[in-house]
Protein backbone atom coordinates (compact mmCIF):
# COMPACT_ATOMS: atom_id res chain seq x y z
CA UNK A 1 0.00 0.00 0.00
CA UNK A 2 1.69 3.80 -1.23
CA UNK A 3 1.84 6.58 0.82
CA UNK A 4 -1.35 8.19 -0.90
CA UNK A 5 -3.62 5.06 -0.13
CA UNK A 6 -2.48 5.39 2.95
CA UNK A 7 -3.32 9.01 3.07
CA UNK A 8 -6.69 8.73 1.44
CA UNK A 9 -7.53 6.15 3.85
CA UNK A 10 -6.83 8.45 6.80
CA UNK A 11 -8.61 11.08 5.27
CA UNK A 12 -11.75 8.90 4.96
CA UNK A 13 -11.48 7.74 8.61
CA UNK A 14 -11.38 11.54 9.65
CA UNK A 15 -14.28 11.84 7.33
CA UNK A 16 -16.03 9.39 9.00
CA UNK A 17 -15.67 11.22 12.20
CA UNK A 18 -16.27 14.59 11.88
CA UNK A 19 -19.27 13.12 9.58
CA UNK A 20 -21.25 11.44 13.22
CA UNK A 21 -20.04 14.73 14.67
CA UNK A 22 -23.83 16.67 13.77
CA UNK A 23 -26.16 13.41 14.68
CA UNK A 24 -24.21 13.73 18.48
CA UNK A 25 -24.10 17.50 18.28
CA UNK A 26 -28.13 17.70 17.56
CA UNK A 27 -28.82 15.64 20.97
CA UNK A 28 -26.40 17.45 23.03
CA UNK A 29 -28.45 21.05 21.97
CA UNK A 30 -31.52 18.59 22.91
CA UNK A 31 -30.45 18.68 26.31
CA UNK A 32 -29.76 22.46 26.69
CA UNK A 33 -26.18 22.61 25.00
CA UNK A 34 -25.13 25.88 24.07
CA UNK A 35 -23.17 26.13 20.62
CA UNK A 36 -20.15 27.55 22.68
CA UNK A 37 -20.40 25.57 25.24
CA UNK A 38 -20.18 22.44 23.13
CA UNK A 39 -17.40 23.52 21.46
CA UNK A 40 -15.33 24.36 24.39
CA UNK A 41 -16.31 21.24 26.37
CA UNK A 42 -15.17 19.51 22.62
CA UNK A 43 -11.66 20.89 22.95
CA UNK A 44 -10.84 21.15 26.32
CA UNK A 45 -11.77 17.79 27.47
CA UNK A 46 -9.80 16.59 23.91
CA UNK A 47 -6.69 18.43 24.64
CA UNK A 48 -7.20 16.69 28.16
CA UNK A 49 -6.83 13.05 27.00
CA UNK A 50 -3.86 14.15 24.44
CA UNK A 51 -1.82 15.58 27.32
CA UNK A 52 -2.46 12.75 29.90
CA UNK A 53 -1.83 10.08 27.45
CA UNK A 54 1.17 11.86 26.93
CA UNK A 55 2.15 11.95 30.47
CA UNK A 56 1.09 8.10 31.39
CA UNK A 57 3.40 6.59 27.93
CA UNK A 58 6.18 9.37 28.82
CA UNK A 59 5.49 10.98 25.36
CA UNK A 60 7.94 14.59 24.48
CA UNK A 61 5.24 16.90 24.13
CA UNK A 62 7.76 19.93 23.75
CA UNK A 63 7.70 21.60 20.47
CA UNK A 64 9.71 24.67 18.30
CA UNK A 65 8.44 28.28 19.09
CA UNK A 66 8.02 28.51 15.44
CA UNK A 67 5.77 25.13 15.69
CA UNK A 68 3.34 26.95 19.13
CA UNK A 69 2.88 29.65 16.48
CA UNK A 70 1.32 27.66 14.30
CA UNK A 71 -0.34 25.15 16.31
CA UNK A 72 -1.72 28.62 17.85
CA UNK A 73 -2.47 29.80 14.50
CA UNK A 74 -4.15 26.45 13.47
CA UNK A 75 -6.54 26.17 16.49
CA UNK A 76 -6.69 29.33 18.38
CA UNK A 77 -7.24 31.68 15.94
CA UNK A 78 -8.74 29.58 12.23
CA UNK A 79 -10.97 26.74 14.19
CA UNK A 80 -12.80 29.80 16.24
CA UNK A 81 -13.14 32.39 13.19
CA UNK A 82 -13.94 28.88 11.33
CA UNK A 83 -16.81 27.95 13.94
CA UNK A 84 -18.19 31.76 14.36
CA UNK A 85 -18.36 32.28 10.64
CA UNK A 86 -20.01 29.08 9.84
CA UNK A 87 -22.80 29.57 13.20
CA UNK A 88 -23.16 32.89 11.93
CA UNK A 89 -24.14 32.03 8.11
CA UNK A 90 -26.68 29.96 9.59
CA UNK A 91 -28.23 32.57 10.70
CA UNK A 92 -29.19 33.88 7.30
CA UNK A 93 -28.89 30.78 4.95
CA UNK A 94 -29.93 26.94 5.78
CA UNK A 95 -27.81 24.94 7.31
CA UNK A 96 -27.45 22.71 3.85
CA UNK A 97 -26.55 25.90 2.00
CA UNK A 98 -24.17 26.79 4.10
CA UNK A 99 -22.44 23.30 4.34
CA UNK A 100 -22.49 23.94 0.21
CA UNK A 101 -20.75 27.00 0.14
CA UNK A 102 -18.29 25.86 3.05
CA UNK A 103 -17.08 22.99 0.91
CA UNK A 104 -16.09 25.21 -1.93
CA UNK A 105 -12.98 25.29 0.63
CA UNK A 106 -11.35 22.46 -1.74
CA UNK A 107 -11.14 24.49 -4.55
CA UNK A 108 -9.96 26.89 -2.61
CA UNK A 109 -6.86 25.29 -1.17
CA UNK A 110 -6.12 23.75 -4.61
CA UNK A 111 -5.72 27.68 -5.86
CA UNK A 112 -3.49 28.45 -2.80
CA UNK A 113 -1.46 25.30 -2.95
CA UNK A 114 -0.85 26.27 -6.75
CA UNK A 115 0.33 29.57 -6.18
CA UNK A 116 2.37 28.98 -2.97
CA UNK A 117 3.71 24.81 -3.80
CA UNK A 118 2.71 24.64 -7.97
CA UNK A 119 0.52 21.82 -6.87
CA UNK A 120 -0.97 21.18 -10.57
CA UNK A 121 -4.84 19.70 -10.80
CA UNK A 122 -5.41 17.65 -13.76
CA UNK A 123 -7.89 18.08 -16.06
CA UNK A 124 -9.49 14.80 -15.04
CA UNK A 125 -9.14 15.67 -11.36
CA UNK A 126 -10.78 19.36 -12.17
CA UNK A 127 -14.10 17.70 -13.84
CA UNK A 128 -14.11 14.87 -11.00
CA UNK A 129 -13.91 17.71 -8.47
CA UNK A 130 -16.64 19.76 -10.24
CA UNK A 131 -19.05 16.67 -10.48
CA UNK A 132 -18.81 15.88 -7.00
CA UNK A 133 -19.79 19.47 -5.75
CA UNK A 134 -22.38 19.74 -8.18
CA UNK A 135 -23.82 15.88 -6.79
CA UNK A 136 -23.47 17.54 -3.22
CA UNK A 137 -25.93 19.92 -4.06
CA UNK A 138 -28.56 16.90 -4.79
CA UNK A 139 -27.38 15.22 -1.91
CA UNK A 140 -28.17 18.48 0.66
CA UNK A 141 -31.42 19.00 -1.19
CA UNK A 142 -30.10 22.63 -1.64
CA UNK A 143 -32.55 25.46 -3.73
CA UNK A 144 -30.73 28.32 -4.79
CA UNK A 145 -33.83 30.51 -4.61
CA UNK A 146 -34.24 33.54 -2.52
CA UNK A 147 -30.42 33.59 -1.37
CA UNK A 148 -29.18 35.75 1.31
CA UNK A 149 -26.17 37.37 0.09
CA UNK A 150 -24.86 37.80 3.73
CA UNK A 151 -25.28 34.74 4.90
CA UNK A 152 -23.39 33.55 1.16
CA UNK A 153 -20.54 36.06 1.75
CA UNK A 154 -20.01 34.31 5.55
CA UNK A 155 -20.05 31.04 4.43
CA UNK A 156 -17.97 31.93 1.79
CA UNK A 157 -15.39 33.20 4.19
CA UNK A 158 -15.54 30.11 6.20
CA UNK A 159 -14.59 28.16 3.33
CA UNK A 160 -11.61 30.51 2.95
CA UNK A 161 -10.54 30.05 6.67
CA UNK A 162 -11.22 26.37 6.45
CA UNK A 163 -8.62 26.14 2.89
CA UNK A 164 -6.22 27.92 5.02
CA UNK A 165 -6.93 25.71 7.81
CA UNK A 166 -5.82 22.94 5.66
CA UNK A 167 -2.65 24.59 4.45
CA UNK A 168 -1.50 25.52 7.97
CA UNK A 169 -2.28 22.09 9.27
CA UNK A 170 -0.31 20.75 6.22
CA UNK A 171 2.45 22.85 7.44
CA UNK A 172 1.87 21.46 11.14
CA UNK A 173 1.65 17.56 10.22
CA UNK A 174 5.05 18.31 8.61
CA UNK A 175 6.80 19.74 11.72
CA UNK A 176 5.41 17.84 14.43
CA UNK A 177 3.47 14.25 15.02
CA UNK A 178 -0.18 13.93 14.39
CA UNK A 179 -0.96 13.16 18.14
CA UNK A 180 1.25 16.65 19.66
CA UNK A 181 -0.65 18.38 16.59
CA UNK A 182 -3.81 17.71 17.20
CA UNK A 183 -3.06 17.99 21.38
CA UNK A 184 -1.81 21.44 20.77
CA UNK A 185 -4.32 22.81 18.27
CA UNK A 186 -7.65 21.47 20.65
CA UNK A 187 -5.84 23.08 23.44
CA UNK A 188 -6.02 26.50 21.67
CA UNK A 189 -8.76 25.87 20.05
CA UNK A 190 -10.46 25.43 23.39
CA UNK A 191 -8.77 28.68 23.93
CA UNK A 192 -9.78 30.36 21.38
CA UNK A 193 -13.21 29.56 21.93
CA UNK A 194 -13.83 30.00 25.46
CA UNK A 195 -12.50 33.93 25.18
CA UNK A 196 -15.45 33.84 22.11
CA UNK A 197 -17.83 32.47 24.40
CA UNK A 198 -17.53 34.35 27.29
CA UNK A 199 -17.39 37.70 25.08
CA UNK A 200 -20.72 36.01 23.74
CA UNK A 201 -21.59 35.08 27.46
CA UNK A 202 -22.65 31.67 25.45
CA UNK A 203 -20.48 29.40 28.12
CA UNK A 204 -22.66 27.70 30.52
CA UNK A 205 -22.91 24.41 32.62
CA UNK A 206 -26.06 24.83 33.25
CA UNK A 207 -27.69 21.60 31.12
CA UNK A 208 -29.22 17.88 31.38
CA UNK A 209 -26.55 15.84 32.49
CA UNK A 210 -28.02 13.27 30.04
CA UNK A 211 -26.04 15.34 27.25
CA UNK A 212 -22.46 14.22 28.48
CA UNK A 213 -23.03 10.94 26.83
CA UNK A 214 -23.06 13.20 23.37
CA UNK A 215 -20.64 15.39 24.33
CA UNK A 216 -17.83 12.24 25.13
CA UNK A 217 -18.77 10.54 21.92
CA UNK A 218 -17.85 13.89 20.09
CA UNK A 219 -15.05 14.19 22.20
CA UNK A 220 -13.47 10.66 21.40
CA UNK A 221 -14.90 9.89 17.98
CA UNK A 222 -15.17 13.01 16.32
CA UNK A 223 -12.08 15.29 17.83
CA UNK A 224 -9.26 12.76 19.11
CA UNK A 225 -9.56 10.13 16.67
CA UNK A 226 -10.75 12.14 13.97
CA UNK A 227 -7.70 14.85 14.75
CA UNK A 228 -5.00 12.39 14.58
CA UNK A 229 -6.90 10.56 11.40
CA UNK A 230 -7.10 14.01 9.90
CA UNK A 231 -3.05 15.14 10.74
CA UNK A 232 -2.12 11.71 9.61
CA UNK A 233 -3.43 12.19 6.08
CA UNK A 234 -1.64 15.80 5.86
CA UNK A 235 1.53 13.98 6.77
CA UNK A 236 1.06 12.08 3.75
CA UNK A 237 -1.03 13.67 0.95
CA UNK A 238 -1.08 17.62 0.48
CA UNK A 239 -3.46 19.68 1.73
CA UNK A 240 -5.18 20.00 -1.65
CA UNK A 241 -5.77 15.95 -1.76
CA UNK A 242 -7.02 15.85 1.52
CA UNK A 243 -9.38 18.47 1.23
CA UNK A 244 -10.91 16.97 -1.83
CA UNK A 245 -11.44 13.04 0.06
CA UNK A 246 -13.01 15.26 2.79
CA UNK A 247 -15.40 15.82 0.68
CA UNK A 248 -17.06 12.78 1.80
CA UNK A 249 -17.83 14.06 4.81
CA UNK A 250 -21.63 15.13 4.31
CA UNK A 251 -22.23 11.45 2.41
CA UNK A 252 -21.24 10.27 5.81
CA UNK A 253 -23.25 12.84 7.59
CA UNK A 254 -26.50 12.28 5.82
CA UNK A 255 -26.38 8.43 6.19
CA UNK A 256 -25.97 9.00 9.81
CA UNK A 257 -28.87 11.40 10.00
CA UNK A 258 -30.58 8.60 8.14
CA UNK A 259 -29.94 6.20 10.92
CA UNK A 260 -30.12 7.84 14.16
CA UNK A 261 -32.02 11.07 13.42
CA UNK A 262 -34.68 9.59 11.07
CA UNK A 263 -34.51 11.66 8.63
CA UNK A 264 -36.10 11.09 5.61
CA UNK A 265 -33.79 11.32 2.33
CA UNK A 266 -35.33 12.29 -1.09
CA UNK A 267 -34.74 10.21 -3.93
CA UNK A 268 -32.77 12.95 -5.55
CA UNK A 269 -30.55 13.06 -2.67
CA UNK A 270 -29.67 9.54 -2.47
CA UNK A 271 -28.44 10.30 -6.21
CA UNK A 272 -26.81 13.14 -5.26
CA UNK A 273 -25.06 10.82 -2.84
CA UNK A 274 -24.32 8.31 -5.49
CA UNK A 275 -22.81 10.75 -7.33
CA UNK A 276 -20.63 11.93 -4.88
CA UNK A 277 -19.02 8.71 -3.91
CA UNK A 278 -18.70 8.13 -8.01
CA UNK A 279 -16.70 12.00 -8.43
CA UNK A 280 -14.89 11.17 -5.01
CA UNK A 281 -13.70 7.90 -6.52
CA UNK A 282 -12.55 9.11 -9.44
CA UNK A 283 -10.75 12.08 -7.87
CA UNK A 284 -9.00 9.95 -5.95
CA UNK A 285 -7.86 7.61 -8.76
CA UNK A 286 -6.88 10.88 -10.91
CA UNK A 287 -5.15 11.97 -8.39
CA UNK A 288 -3.29 9.00 -7.46
CA UNK A 289 -2.25 8.65 -11.11
CA UNK A 290 -0.73 12.20 -11.06
CA UNK A 291 0.95 11.55 -7.54
CA UNK A 292 2.14 7.92 -9.45
CA UNK A 293 3.59 9.98 -12.78
CA UNK A 294 5.00 12.62 -10.62
CA UNK A 295 7.22 9.81 -8.86
CA UNK A 296 8.38 8.13 -11.98
CA UNK A 297 9.45 11.67 -13.34
CA UNK A 298 11.66 12.44 -10.54
CA UNK A 299 13.26 9.01 -10.64
CA UNK A 300 13.84 9.35 -14.17
CA UNK A 301 15.53 12.84 -13.60
CA UNK A 302 17.58 11.37 -10.50
CA UNK A 303 18.78 8.55 -12.69
CA UNK A 304 19.93 10.95 -15.33
CA UNK A 305 21.77 13.26 -12.50
CA UNK A 306 23.38 10.08 -11.73
CA UNK A 307 24.51 8.90 -14.95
Amino acid sequence: MNNFTKGALYAVVSALGYGIMPIFTVKAYNYGVTVYTLLFLRFALSSLIFFVFFIIKRINMKIKKEDVRNLFILGGVLFTLLSILHFESIKYISSSMAVLFLYCFPLIVCIISFFMYKEKLSIGSFLALLFSFVSMMYLLGVSLNNINILGVVLSLLAALVYAIYMIVGKKAANNTSPMVTSAYSTLFGAIGVFISGMLKQDISLDFNSNAWIHILCIVLFSTVFAEIAFFKSLELLSSSNVSMISMIEPVFTSIFALIFLKEKLESSQVSGGIFVLIGLTLLIYFQNKSVSVQIIEKSRIENREYL
